[in-house]
């Protein structure tokens, strides 16, 4: 899988990237993962209720974004260390080569294993897209701790293990072929293509 991640300085771009990653989600084919986001399950119900009215959907979509990017607010101001041009988020996104049809169950997995490796403490939100050739996750993730009120930034040979750490589970878990990465590699993005037997 191809792993990228961008940082997220403001709340106006927090609400940019929730509403782009909302927008391209079909609440009836695609999955809400949350951590550390209460009351959410009322706009699932909500929604499912609504199922037909694009009206209606869309209005409990808006409430439900505000309602995410609130509780992403609240937490980030209780940052214990504040400094200037700091990162507030950060929007991962997971890639799939086309060939790797992957099911509803194991997007979920995935992006529980990742949010389990790159935030182990923090509020995030994620969800699937397929609206492009291959199948991708976007995730996003408070750069503070949710409850620690610490922040966890990462070097870069950091996050270099935590993508080696989800080839190597998802080569264990998943047996997927084409979705290979050689993350070893200085900005190699290309998928591999052959398993290495070595």
């Amino acid at each position: 899988m191809i792993i990228k991640e961008k940082s997220i300085k403001s709340y106006v771009a927090l609400e940019n990237v929730l509403r782009y990653v909302f927008s391209k989600h079909n609440h009836k084919q695609h999955f809400v993962f949350k951590r550390y986001i209460k009351g959410d399950r009322n706009f699932e119900k909500q929604l499912q209720l609504v199922q037909d009215d694009t009206e209606a959907t869309s209005i409990i979509i808006e409430s439900r974004l505000q309602e995410i990017k609130r509780q992403f607010l609240v937490n980030d101001k209780q940052r214990l260390h504040k400094r200037k041009g700091e990162t507030k988020f950060y929007h991962a996104i997971l890639s799939f080569h086309r060939s790797d049809n992957l099911s509803q169950e194991q997007l979920l997995k995935v992006t529980k294993k990742y949010v389990k490796e790159r935030f182990p403490n923090s509020i995030v939100v994620a969800t699937n897209h397929s609206d492009t050739k291959h199948q991708h996750l976007h995730l996003i993730g408070s750069n503070v701790e949710y409850g620690i009120h610490t922040t966890r930034y990462l070097t870069k040979s950091q996050f270099k293990a935590i993508k080696q750490e989800m080839e190597h589970w998802q080569d264990k878990e998943l047996g997927l072929v084409h979705s290979r990465v050689d993350h070893s590699k200085k900005k190699s993005n290309r998928y591999l293509k052959k398993r290495s037997t070595k």
